[in-house]
């Protein structure tokens, strides 16, 4: 996992405020936009995130506790919790192609978390990781 910060600046520079948004320069054009928009959209749900009626711990790696995981670390519970803060749709989350791991998040203190294409989530760690659950109409 890499957390990147907007990137080094020189000492002729202006650090940005605290309500300033600085993206990360090693962005490609269409991850760019998508973080633009994102950060642009916060305060459109203004409803309250869908709260899970379960929780339960991993205690078993698998596919679905590493994307638990991987949302946690970013500080989020996870897909239904991360789409409704950022504003976006579960098919634009950033993922690996050849296995459909995350490959990008923005967390919530606004910087951009980068994830490794192999597991994450190391057997010692699974007791951290909480999976929930959703009634079929929250979601």
């Amino acid at each position: 996992m890499i957390i990147s910060s907007a990137g080094k600046s020189s000492p002729h520079e202006v650090s940005p405020s605290k309500n300033e948004i600085v993206f990360d320069p090693n962005l490609n054009e269409s991850e760019l936009e998508r973080c633009k928009r994102r950060t642009s959209n916060r305060s459109v749900n203004s409803s309250p995130a869908p709260e899970p009626t379960g929780l339960k711990r991993a205690s078993v790696w698998s596919d679905n506790v590493e994307e638990h995981y991987r949302f946690q670390t970013a500080g989020y519970r996870d897909l239904v919790e991360y789409c409704h803060v950022q504003g976006v749709a579960d098919n634009e989350v950033s993922r690996w192609p050849h296995n459909g791991y995350i490959k990008m998040l923005l967390s919530r203190h606004g910087a951009f978390i980068y994830f490794n294409k192999e597991r994450e989530c190391q057997d010692k760690d699974l007791h951290k990781c909480k999976i929930f659950n959703y009634n079929a109409g929250n979601q």
